[in-house]
């Protein structure tokens, strides 16, 4: 399951960025090219021929967009991504221009083999207008690159929200929140040092990545060993996302287990309280603009977390919640009863939940 959904995650991103690639040879053509047989001085040297135009920026986008597709996948390793960002915008740079030089190539045995051109390969390359295409796809990955880094940072479907000022004025949406909290941080901070202990929140979280991805979570906030995961409806209903998210982690932590125990002598354990309820959603702030949502259900989900250590629970959920889930089969509930949370005058009802 994990290894299909990373797969498909792959096929879509390369998808888009082979689209992005063949949209930029298009622009870099019809900028460079489209319109120049029509002045005066070259209507006689310059034949256009718009088929073959499309085929070649066809071509060029697609030599260029699946190696750089491929590429962005091999690099995208810890290695990589603990390395400064200067560094990794030049590294990939220089990706790219070695793969701009063999979009050049292949345009060229295109150009010799299906439009019987006669052109120098050694020429072509080295050409004005080659030199130009090398600079321009560099310019372009870069960008892409930067993009990457943003969505990174502040999440995929955030960016798409401020770009279309979503939320410029607040709105009232339903989403799940789960409150994921290292168990024990006080006793590792200080066993660790804070230093150690910065580096095992590092690597865990880190390694949250992949469930993150695979059970289609937003990231809402990493607060200390904390992560504030949330999900539409839809998608923290479907295959249980906002229940398997849990599992999906603690697995991924587990099979790291040598890894763990070598570095920081355990494995990291984590718990977390699950609630949903309506949120009103804004964009806050001028610099470091973010968007933030609103609603005591943030505050519920955090207090039912925060009930795990007194019931020796790893996952609690509220009622609510486990009203939605209850025709999912892969999970057993154990009504725990009403209790009394902080901040709230009405007893909740929460669940234990554990796989079956």
């Amino acid at each position: 399951m994990a290894l299909r959904q990373s797969f498909r995650t792959f096929a879509n991103k390369l998808l888009w960025l082979v689209l992005i690639w063949i949209s930029a040879s298009f622009l870099f053509g019809l900028i460079r090219i489209w319109g120049v047989e029509s002045l005066p001085a070259f209507e006689r040297i310059i034949p256009f021929n718009p088929f073959q135009f499309i085929i070649q920026m066809l071509v060029l986008g697609i030599a260029v967009g699946i190696p750089f597709g491929i590429m962005d996948r091999v690099l995208d390793n810890n290695w990589i991504k603990r390395k400064p960002y200067w560094q990794i915008i030049l590294f990939n740079v220089i990706i790219q221009v070695m793969l701009a030089v063999f979009s050049l190539g292949v345009l060229v045995v295109l150009s010799k083999s299906v439009f019987n051109t006669s052109i120098n390969l050694f020429e072509a390359i080295f050409s004005e207008t080659s030199l130009l295409w090398i600079v321009y796809t560099g310019i372009v990955s870069s960008f892409i690159y930067f993009l990457e880094v943003v969505k990174t940072k502040i999440g995929n479907r955030v960016l798409v929200n401020l770009i279309l000022g979503k939320y410029h004025y607040p709105t009232v949406e339903h989403r799940i929140f789960m409150f994921l909290d290292m168990k024990d941080s006080t006793t590792h901070a200080e066993t660790l040092g804070h230093i150690k202990f910065s580096t095992l929140i590092q690597d865990s979280l880190n390694d949250l990545t992949e469930a993150i991805i695979e059970h289609k979570v937003e990231v809402y906030k990493y607060v200390g060993d904390e992560a504030i995961l949330t999900w539409e409806l839809e998608d923290g209903f479907e295959n249980a996302n906002c229940l398997q998210v849990y599992y999906s982690f603690q697995e991924i932590l587990n099979k790291k287990k040598v890894y763990y125990e070598q570095q920081y002598g355990f494995v990291p354990f984590f718990k977390a309280g699950v609630h949903l309820g309506d949120v009103t959603v804004s964009e806050v702030g001028i610099i470091k603009r973010e968007i933030a949502y609103h609603s005591d259900v943030l505050n519920t989900a955090a207090r039912i977390q925060g009930k795990c250590n007194e019931f020796q629970a790893k996952l609690l959920i509220s009622d609510d919640l486990k009203t939605k889930l209850e025709n999912y089969q892969h999970f057993n509930f154990q009504r725990i009863g009403g209790i009394s949370l902080k901040g709230k005058q009405q007893l909740v009802n929460i669940y234990q939940v554990s796989q079956k």
